[in-house]
Parts: C-alpha cells; structure tokens; sequence
C-alpha cells in the first residue's frame, strides 16, 4: 500500500512537473512567438515605411527637379532667338515660377533622402547659383543690339554648366535612392521569410505544449485547475482569443479573458461564434467542422467586423480533440490586423514597380499585333497581286490596300521614333511661316473623310483672326498634334456621333499670339483617373481600349510632349458616356503677309456677291477678295440674294461673281443658283462653298449651274484658284501668266544613285525613271566616288546618297567628293537617302557636305520636289 501511495505521489509529483514543465515551455514559446512577432512587425512595418517613405518620394522629387531644371534650360534657350523685353520679362517671370516650383521637391529631398546630405547641399548650391545666372542672364538678354550668336555664348559660358551639374547631381540622387529601395526591399523580404518561418515553428511548439498540458490536466484534477488558472493568465497577455466548446452540442466550456479586447464582445454564446463575419466565411467554418473528412486544425484568415463597426483582419483556427471524454473544439482567433495591412503595403509597393513593367510589356504586345496586322496585309496583298497580273482592276485593288496598309505600319514606327526622340530630347521643333487657314483647312479635309466613312457629323469654326492669318511656328508638329487628337475623336465616337473643332485667337500679345484648339465629340468619354493615365507612356484610358480600338498607347503622351516643347498647354474635360474635349492653348509668333503671284483681278473691275448664312464667314470671305481688288457684298439668306440679283439686274449692272453656301437654312445652294441662272442665265460664274464633302451634291449642283467649288474654311490661294477658274469659263485672261509644260517632273536629268541594298536600288531607280530621269546605280560610296571623278562636267545632274555603304559609307564619299578637283565638285547637289530619320542623322549629313536629306521610305513625290529644287538652285 505504501509502495502504491509513494507511486501515485511520485506520479502525482510526475504530472504535476510534467504540467508545470509543458507550462513553463508553453509560455516561454507563447513569449517567444509575441516577442518575435512583435519585432518582426515592427521592423518590418520600419521596412516599409522606409520603402514607401524615403527611396519612392525621393525618386519622385528628383525627377520633378529634373523636369523643372529642363524647363529653365527651355525658358532660357528661347531667349537666343527671342530677346525682346516682352520675351525677357515673360521668360523672367517663368523662371520665377520654376524657382518656386523648384523648392517643393528639393525639401522633400532634403528631409527623405536617405544618402550623403552633402549630395542635397550640392544640389542646392548649385540651384542657387543657377538662380543667380539666370537673373545676370536675363540683365544681359535686356541689352540693346545684342546678337544670337552672343547670347548663346553667354548662356554656354555661365548656364549651360549649371544646367548640367543640377541634372548630372539629381540622376545621382535617383541612382543613391534607388539602390537603396532595392537594399529594403531585399530585408524586408528576409523579415517576412524569417517571421513565417519562425512563426510556424513556434506555433507547431506551442501545439504540441498545448496538446501534453490537456493531456496531463486529464489526468490530474490538481493539474487542471493550476493550467486553468494559467491559462487565464496567459490569455490576458496574448492577442489570441480562444473558445472552447464541445463538438457535438456546441456548449461552450471556456472563453478566453481578452474577448473583449480582441473580438470587442465581453459573452460568447455558440449561435454568434462567427456573427462578425461575412456569410460565405461563416458558411465556411460551419460546413469545414462538420464534413466527414476534417483535418484538424481547420484555419482562415477572414476580415472581422467588431460591434463598434471597426474592420479587423483574424486569423481563426478549429480545432478538434478526439482524446476526451466529450470531444472538444478549440477555436482560435488570432488578431493579424497588422500582419495584413504591412503585407498588403508591401504588395502595394511591389505592384507599384511592376505596373510600370506591365505597361512596356503590354506596349510590346499591342505594338506586334499592330505591327503584323498591316504587315499581314501587305504580304497577303502580295500574293494576291501577283497572282492576279491578268486582272488588273484586282491587281490595281491589292496594290492600293498595299499602299494604304504600308503608310499605317510607317505610322505605327513614326510614333514609337517620335517617342524616342522626345524622351531622348532630340526633338527641335520648326519655326516657319504658315497659314492658319491653309494649315487648318488642310486638316479639316482628312478629318472630315475619316469622320464621313464612319457616318460621323463633323463641323469647325474660325474666330478672330481678320485678316492677320500668318504665324511663325512649327506646323508639322502643330498638325501632327490635331491629328492626334481627332484621331483618337474619330475612334471613340460611335456612328451618328459629332465632333467639333473650334479655333481662335484666344489672346492677342504685341509680338506672340495664343491660339486656341477645341476638339470635342460625343463619344465613349473617361473617368477622371483615365484621364490622368492617358499621358503616360505605352498607357490607354482602359485595358479593353487596345482590344476594341487598337493603337500604340503613345499618341497622347506624344501629344501632350510637343505642347510642352512648343510652350502650351492641355486640358482634358470628359466624362464616361458623355464626350471628351480637348483645349490645347500654343503660342506662335505673328507672321507677315507672304508675297504670293495673284491674278490681276484689279483690271477687270468686278463686282462679287456672297451669300452665307454665317455673317463671319461673310465678312472673312470679303476680306479676302478686297485684298485681290473684287468689290464684295454680302447676303446672309438665299433668298435675299436671288432678290439682290434680280435688282442689279434690272438696273443694268449684272453681278459678275457669286460665292454661294451650299447649306443654308431658308434655301440650300443649289435651289438658289437655279434661280439665279433662271433670272440672269449663264454668264454670271457661280462658286459653292462648303464645310462638307462637296462630292454629295457635285453632280447636282454641276447640273444647276454651279462652276466651281470651294472648302471651307476659305483661304486665299483656294480662292484664287477657284474665282480664275470660273472666270476662265467666261472667257477671262490675267497677264502674267504662263502655262508650264506638261510632262514628267524629272525629264532630262541625269541622276547617280548610289545604294547597297539591292531591293531599295531597284525600286529608286524604278521610281525615277517613272518619272523621266536618266538613272546610274553603285553599290558603295567609293564606286560613286570612282564614277563621278570620271564623269564630264554636267553629265550628272545630282547625286542620292545612301549613308550606311560597305567599303565607304555615304559620309566619307561626300566628304571626298566635295573635297576634289572636280569642276563640279562643290556644287553639284548630293542628297541623303536613309532610313535615320532622326535631327542628328540630318545634321551628320549636312555637316558632310550634303545639300538636303529625304528618309525612307521614299516619297517619290517629295523626292522630286528636292530635286527639282536642288538642281535649279
């Protein structure tokens, strides 16, 4: 008996040191995993701020200080060629701007960057001695009498360095940031790899504690009610909330004492175990505890609503206990509100970085689907071409779809060079006269057929200039910028849409005027944040825009890159389903009136009637024939013409010209030339005018009496050509003028070709020959060289050059050419004919020695006009 007393004791005291063994373990682990996680958190959650704080704010910063720098360095170059006091005082104020534009960024450098401080106090240094420069430099620019070519020795003495120390002095800001958000970036994966790890292992410990402790409290009553006790003790202290009930009645036999503090509720009743959850997730622990096959622990992370309506992140576990009398399930919600949010930071921040990834990834896919889709057809076309040499309306068909499919592939890599060049800085931009009207008109005419074959109703208006219609600016960008945007117009606007185009002199300056473009439609329209996105690079407003539309995603941010070079401005105003307009604000200097050969309208005296029922095209249209010396009355309805004919006829002073709209609300054209031609008969030369496709009433208005017509808006050659081909009808002459020779643009010239790609030789000496032109190919610079120093004087009229030859590029023979004793040698015209298109390319054949430079593909149109031009000259 004693010996089996002694044994129980012993095994009482066994137990009672098994129980407070797997105690103390238990809590230690439990201290070890807080601790850990804890740390871990924290350090983590440093991590992260440091990731999202410091490297990204600091790059961001940076590169503003380098767009605002560029802008100074803009502001200032433009002071060479401009250097009023208007232009001085404007640029003045600009940099201002910048200056304080400049001081945002730079203090958020100066608090976050995370390198040597000394690279912030150079930057600012330098800065402020560019601030500085640029006051000395605008004192400068005021001077009287000052050249080009002293200003810019000006600025490349005292600017120029300070520009490219602050630009050279933030890229190493960026790099010193950006190798540091890599660094955090690799620890903070190491702490989360770590507190997983460590985690799971103190966790399967804590189990296994946890499991001998209920094992040896089974045993011992002593023992239970000790690990009851601390239990409770332990629970207060943990972030885990555990509930205890039986499985198959759903009692539950214990709460844990910090309920409230994790779950917010102080009782737990089995009916509400999951009421903060969401339905499926409750629906989920229901069914996932009950099914046949349960594998213990049942666990999910869940999102937890508390009573106060406050949005917890738990991780819950279920576990089943089989080794009991009743069978128990132990449920564990685990707080892991922080755990998730520093997660998903971290996602944030690594979805961040390869967005911009996915984007140029995207671009590559969209860019080979629109690459081939023309290319596709060029190929299919082809074949289809060469199969058909017996038909020739399909030939002639496959060789027009060719032709189009061709251009739309030159224009899918004109973008992406376009792009290059501007991200590049390569991009100089043109200052070159130019017509509003002309430039306009021309733009008008593209738009309104791409906008007639679509069944989409197009219209433009003209405000404000008079008769001072010249400016001095870049007009291929100015028209590559419209196209752009009534492209994308035409694209978004479903059939028996509008688009509209305004344009006005939107502010009047001394030397430099503001004009201003809207283009609106009624199409798809954007929400504000795809609005926000359309500027960027390789981006579209909607992922689904590249799969129904198409397109590069490079249009836009191309777009808005020459509104900044050419000094203006932007504004998108659209919402979904309800339209978009584009305002876009440019400055151009005011031109002068160029000298134009017009007909000697003065001498014959003539009277002009123009009817419109917009007074402003009435009165734009008699500015411009007073200005060839037509008197010009005006009627704004059809019918207060026919009656003004009709009176002057009676008087005996017939009209001599009308220029009639052909929409008019009371009487259309048509209908008012009949009656017209009723009342007066045929001698009076009618011309129509029409903003629309005069195709749809050609035929019609031809057959009423109609002599001519004229595009709206109106400009002064359109003009011309069209009042002297009507007056010709009537048997009119003008001196001073001369009929050229019909025939081909090239006939009698003698040309050198000089080209190493066997294809490309054949089709320019194809095209030349087309055109009347005598043609000799080679196949490198030192043959071109050989045959043209052996040439009599004038046997070669001109000389296309290709630049990337074997044995002697285009350059160096040139250079070799020109530097010989040749009597044509210096001025015989030498053309560059290559693919590299960009300004250095045209630059590096200049500099060789080269008259001009044509890209490929060849425009044989084009081709020719340099030709012709370099060989008169």
């Amino acid at each position: 008996m004693r010996k089996r007393i002694k044994n129980r004791e012993r095994s009482v005291e066994r137990s009672q040191m098994i129980s407070v063994v797997s105690t103390g373990i238990l809590i230690l682990l439990m201290l070890c995993y807080l601790f850990m996680t804890i740390g871990n958190s924290a350090r983590l959650a440093a991590q992260t701020e440091i990731i999202s704080n410091h490297p990204f704010e600091v790059v961001i910063s940076a590169g503003d200080v380098k767009l605002y720098v560029s802008e100074m360095q803009l502001r200032t170059d433009r002071l060479k060629r401009h250097h009023n006091s208007e232009d001085v005082e404007f640029a003045g104020s600009k940099l201002d701007e910048l200056v304080l534009s400049l001081d945002e960024p730079v203090t958020r450098i100066n608090d976050l960057y995370l390198g040597n401080a000394e690279d912030v106090q150079n930057l600012r240094n330098t800065l402020a001695l560019l601030q500085s420069e640029q006051k000395d430099y605008l004192v400068f620019c005021e001077q009287q009498n000052l050249t080009e070519k002293e200003i810019e020795a000006y600025a490349q003495e005292h600017l120029e360095p300070l520009y490219d120390r602050a630009l050279q002095q933030t890229g190493e800001i960026i790099a010193v940031a950006q190798a540091k958000k890599v660094g955090y970036g690799i620890t903070a994966e190491r702490l989360r790899v770590t507190n997983l790890i460590g985690s799971g292992i103190l966790m399967v410990l804590m189990i296994v504690v946890l499991l001998i402790s209920q094992y040896v409290l089974h045993r011992q009553r002593e023992e239970l009610v000790y690990r009851n006790r601390l239990f409770d003790k332990l629970s207060l202290s943990i972030d885990d909330a555990f509930i205890i009930r039986e499985a198959d009645t759903g009692v539950i036999n214990y709460c844990g004492l910090n309920l409230e503090r994790i779950l917010g509720i102080t009782v737990m009743d089995a009916e509400d175990l999951y009421e903060g959850l969401k339905e499926e997730d409750a629906r989920a622990f229901r069914e996932g505890i009950r099914a046949p096959g349960f594998v213990s622990p049942f666990e999910r992370l869940v999102e937890y609503t508390r009573p106060n309506k406050e949005k917890r992140w738990m991780q819950i576990r279920v576990y089943r206990v089989e080794d009991l009398n009743t069978p128990q399930l132990i449920t564990v919600f685990s707080d892991r509100t922080e755990e998730v949010r520093s997660r998903q930071a971290l996602q944030e921040a690594m979805l961040t970085a390869e967005r911009a990834n996915m984007a140029k990834s995207d671009f590559l896919s969209r860019m080979s689907h629109e690459i081939r889709t023309p290319l596709n057809a060029i190929i299919s076309m082809t074949a289809i071409a060469a199969a058909s040499l017996d038909e020739p309306a399909r030939a002639e068909d496959c060789l027009s779809k060719i032709t189009f499919s061709s251009k739309h592939l030159l224009m899918l890599i004109n973008d992406v060079l376009d792009m290059s060049k501007i991200e590049s800085n390569k991009m100089v931009l043109q200052n070159e006269p130019f017509d509003i009207f002309e430039l306009v008109n021309g733009f008008v005419s593209t738009v309104y057929a791409q906008a007639k074959e679509k069944g989409i109703a197009f219209r433009e208006t003209m405000d404000g200039f008079g008769e001072d219609t010249v400016f001095i600016g870049d007009s291929l960008r100015l028209n590559q910028i419209l196209l752009n945007l009534s492209s994308n117009a035409v694209k978004f606007t479903p059939s028996g849409g509008r688009i509209r185009l305004d344009v006005s002199r939107h502010r009047n300056g001394n030397t430099t005027d503001i004009i201003r473009f809207i283009i609106s439609d009624t199409g798809i329209g954007m929400t504000k944040e795809a609005v926000g996105r359309i500027f960027q690079p390789f981006e579209q407003a909607d992922a689904s825009i590249a799969k129904r539309f198409g397109g590069t995603g490079l249009g836009m941010s191309i777009t808005r890159n020459l509104i900044t070079l050419m000094g203006g401005q932007i504004q998108i105003e659209s919402e979904p389903g309800g339209g978009t307009s584009c305002i876009v604000d440019l400055p151009f200097q005011k031109g002068e009136e160029r000298c134009r050969p017009e007909p000697d309208f003065a001498q014959l005296g003539l009277q002009a009637l123009i009817v419109d029922d917009e007074r402003q095209v009435c009165e734009q249209t008699a500015i411009l024939l007073e200005k060839i010396k037509i008197a010009a009355q005006w009627r704004l309805s059809g019918s207060e013409a026919v009656e003004r004919v009709k009176e002057m006829h009676r008087e005996g002073r017939d009209i001599d010209l009308c220029l009639i709209d052909w929409k008019m609300p009371d009487m259309d054209g048509v209908e008012v030339t009949r009656r017209i031609r009723k009342e007066v008969g045929n001698a009076v030369p009618i011309v129509m005018i029409s903003a629309y496709d005069i195709s749809e009433v050609e035929e019609e208005a031809r057959a009423a009496g109609v002599n001519g017509f004229l595009p709206k808006p109106l400009y002064r050659s359109s003009v011309y050509a069209a009042i002297k081909s009507a007056l010709e009808h009537k048997g009119q002459t003008f001196a001073g003028e001369e009929k050229k020779p019909a025939g081909k643009l090239l006939e009698g010239f003698h040309l050198l070709v000089a080209e190493d790609n066997a294809l490309n030789q054949e089709i320019a000496a194809t095209l030349l020959r087309m055109e009347g032109a005598a043609v000799d190919c080679v196949e490198d610079g030192q043959q071109a060289l050989d045959i043209f120093l052996a040439s009599k004087p004038g046997e070669y009229d001109a000389i296309l050059m290709d630049v990337q030859m074997p044995v002697m590029d285009g350059h160096e023979a040139t250079r070799q050419i020109r530097a010989s004793e040749h009597p044509l040698a210096r001025t015989i015209p030498i053309i560059a004919t290559t693919a590299n298109a960009f300004n250095d390319d045209i630059s590096a054949a200049l500099a060789a020695g080269m008259n001009t430079h044509v890209s490929k593909p060849l425009d044989i149109i084009q081709l020719c006009k340099t030709l012709a031009d370099c060989i008169q000259k």
